[in-house]
């Protein structure tokens, strides 16, 4: 195992806390620091704290000060006291590593006006905070403005204080900013025009436009750090840099442009009870997307009741949210109001004394670990920002399908024209899309990276035996040719929708660039959006097309339905591909007679050795191929129909064309992550079968699971967190591990 005092403290395993006093940050003052500090260190067991430098509070005082500056007003309610330089040296000797929180988003009206020209402006020339106040009260600065200078300098002043480095919760550049004065002057002169008045994805402006403003605030992160270096070489800088989520692109926060000019990866990834309460594994999808941009990452969890700040997460929730985000190799991250604690203090505490305490106790099994994962899932922030579908089809509104008081909600039968409505729905689709492989690969048990567009290269796939695109529709020559080369070299792929049909920033192509490895011939049209009544039929035998699918570990049956996913394009398979999935005509209506079997396949699959596979290798390809030619991956996250799930695990089973290195029996409710380490497999299991709703409030313990590895018994196998030995005994695929009862969360090591 690498030896953890040679990684930077940043590299290891980070657990890290904000305790947050809201607009009483004088509390901190009558506190007893010393004591403050040891309870950080032995009660929530943190390694790495935020300290407010500048608050985040109404009406947006995030222009005053908590330490000593001559440049900056101090916060008033502190009288003079410094709060970053009187606590600092009790952190340090309790081995804390201390960043300074800086609010970089939310400034009063009053401190605007004595700024003229730092407010972000909308086309109108309205500033953005005055149309859309922050908060209820509040505006925002421009990262190109005479503000990135009093920004830079303020990170200088808080590096004097000797903390170990900063974290700016934003800057955002806001939706439909920014047009000031030093943002038109830069984009003249960067692209010899103003920048458009409107959004208008037919205008390359416009797209140019989004990538100004994605590297203008790579352009401040980078000044901001140069800052920081400058005074502390060893400081470390990170902002909220965004997660995976659709329209994102709208904040210009793109992991792979910041990504360079931070030591940590960050987003957050908050609990909000409701109606999106029940979206599962949020904080793995969030994790495994920070990991993929290669910089340790950090995934922020309120421990709050959602928007009830003041009230601690059910401690299952809580846990949850640790769980999932170490098991993908990421470092957890909690905030905590101090008035949480006045009230319910032992509750609030636990369940993080408890994760984070076990975390402390065996980190050296978090540390310089790696995914040992066979399949990739790539996320491509192309497609995210500029895909937006030619297709005409698919804007038809057709409602949603639902039946209710003797009423079908089957949409009003128009075309949507509204280009700003169409990007809408695009980026939806396109979200929905990744999203749903991902819960689908997680609940099958096929352990699963999150890859990027510039891992579209020979050396970023050939560690995978499978690589999925989710409807990766904005691709370059250069990815295209990548995925060529990686299915030549004998690697497998699966490709959904409209796959590679657009160039990088969302021009449409006049063919897909990879039909003919995808086994396309002609694409047709789209079926309309239709949610109710359309089916797909099995048309041919699974068992002969690669193996099993479905929960029970059987292949699909020949004459089984299956729901049709909304958004489905019709096309032309060339000769000689396998196509066992069928589209039914469609039936127009609910209730009326099923249709028959048409001529479009719902599943194409190339063999190896598939003539034509790829361009330019008459000898075809020596991986296997799936395009399926319609979001699965969408209609599944929407409707979590387990048709669905078992089609999207088939899909990669069947591309694999063999059984993967580690399997088990754990019901889809068991998060299984597989990392490694220098003689260690690490099998990461949170377990997520209880409450029917969210908050979760129990669980249930899970047993009889069983764990297959590839190849011969480990040396040593036991469990991290119950320390109890596992049997192990030879079977089919391998060896078989026996595990006991699991609670919540747990670790199979098995030592070489």
């Amino acid at each position: 195992m690498e030896n953890r005092t040679e990684l930077p403290w940043w590299e290891r395993p980070v657990r890290m806390m904000r305790l947050d006093y809201g607009p009483d940050l004088q509390r901190m003052r009558h506190e007893d620091l010393a004591e403050l500090a040891h309870r950080k260190k032995h009660e929530w067991h943190i390694n790495c704290e935020w300290v407010i430098g500048t608050p985040g509070i109404a009406p947006g005082l995030g222009y005053l000060v908590t330490f000593h500056s001559k440049h900056f007003p101090h916060y008033a309610a502190l009288e003079g006291w410094d709060l970053i330089r009187n606590y600092l040296p009790h952190a340090k000797r309790e081995g804390l590593h201390v960043l300074a929180y800086l609010n970089m988003h939310w400034y009063a009206y009053e401190f605007a006006a004595e700024h003229p020209g730092w407010e972000q402006l909308l086309a109108d020339g309205r500033p953005y905070g005055r149309v859309h106040p922050l908060y209820g009260s509040g505006t925002t600065f421009c990262v190109n403005s005479g503000w990135r200078d009093w920004a830079t300098l303020l990170v200088t002043e808080v590096a004097r204080t000797g903390v170990d480095g900063v974290f700016l919760d934003g800057p955002v550049i806001y939706p439909g900013c920014c047009y000031c004065p030093a943002c038109r002057k830069q984009f003249q002169a960067e692209y010899g025009e103003e920048p458009p008045p409107a959004e208008d994805w037919s205008s390359p402006l416009w797209k140019n436009f989004i990538e100004f403003r994605e590297k203008s605030m790579a352009s401040f992160l980078a000044a901001a750090r140069a800052a920081l270096k400058a005074v502390n070489p060893d400081g470390v800088i990170f902002l909220n840099a965004g997660s995976w989520h659709s329209g994102s692109w709208r904040v210009a926060r793109n992991i792979e442009k910041v990504g360079a000019h931070q030591e940590f990866n960050g987003a957050e990834m908050f609990f909000h009870p409701g109606p999106n309460a029940a979206a599962p594994i949020p904080w793995a999808i969030t994790a495994k997307h920070l990991v993929a941009a290669g910089k340790p990452a950090v995934v922020f969890s309120h421990h709050t009741l959602g928007a009830w700040h003041y009230i601690g997460l059910p401690p299952l929730e809580a846990k949850m949210a640790a769980a999932e985000t170490v098991a993908c190799g990421a470092n957890p991250w909690i905030a905590v109001f101090d008035y949480a604690l006045d009230h319910d203090r032992e509750a609030v505490v636990a369940p993080i004394n408890e994760f984070f305490g076990f975390l402390e106790k065996k980190e050296p099994y978090y540390t310089a670990t790696e995914s040992a994962a066979e399949v990739a899932v790539l996320y491509s922030r192309q497609s995210a920002t500029f895909y937006i579908s030619a297709l005409d089809d698919i804007y038809e509104d057709r409602g949603s399908g639902r039946e209710q008081h003797l009423i079908a909600d089957t949409g009003t039968g128009q075309r949507i024209v509204d280009w700003r409505r169409r990007k809408q729905i695009s980026d939806s689709l396109y979200g929905n899309e990744f999203a749903g492989w991902c819960l689908a690969l997680s609940r099958q048990h096929i352990a699963y990276d999150v890859i990027l567009d510039s891992h579209l290269t020979s050396g970023g796939l050939g560690k995978y035996k499978v690589v999925v695109l989710p409807n990766a529709a904005c691709l370059s020559e250069e990815q295209v040719e990548a995925l060529r080369r990686y299915v030549r070299e004998g690697g497998n792929l699966v490709a959904t929708f409209e796959t590679a049909r657009y160039l990088a920033q969302g021009e449409p192509r006049r063919e897909g660039a990879l039909d003919d490895v995808l086994g396309v011939g002609k694409l047709v049209g789209a079926f309309p959006p239709v949610a109710a009544e359309e089916y797909v039929e099995v048309t041919a035998d699974t068992a002969t097309s690669g193996g099993a699918a479905g929960s029970a570990g059987q292949p699909f049956r020949q004459g089984q339905l299956l729901p049709r996913p909304v958004y489905s394009l019709r096309v032309e398979a060339i000769a000689g591909r396998n196509t066992p999935i069928h589209y039914l005509t469609p039936t127009g209506r609910v209730y009326t007679a099923i249709g028959q079997v048409s001529e479009f396949a719902a599943a194409l699959h190339g063999e190896e050795g598939t003539a034509g596979a790829t361009s330019g290798d008459p000898a075809g390809s020596r991986g296997r191929v799936v395009y399926l030619p319609h979001a699965l991956g969408d209609s599944y996250y929407r409707y979590r129909l387990q048709e669905h799930e078992e089609w999207l695990a088939y899909t990669v089973r069947w591309a694999n064309n063999g059984a993967f290195a580690v399997s088990t029996t754990a019901p889809p409710t068991v998060q299984v992550e597989v990392r490694q380490q220098a003689g260690r497999l690490l099998i990461h299991l949170v377990n997520h079968t209880g409450d029917t709703q969210r908050p979760y409030h129990f669980l249930y313990p899970v047993s009889d699971i069983l764990v297959t590895v590839a190849g011969p018994p480990a040396r040593k196998a036991y469990m991290l967190k119950s320390e109890a030995e596992v049997a192990a005994k030879a079977s089919t695929h391998g060896t078989q591990y026996a595990l006991p009862p699991l609670e919540h969360y747990d670790v199979l090591v098995l030592e070489e």
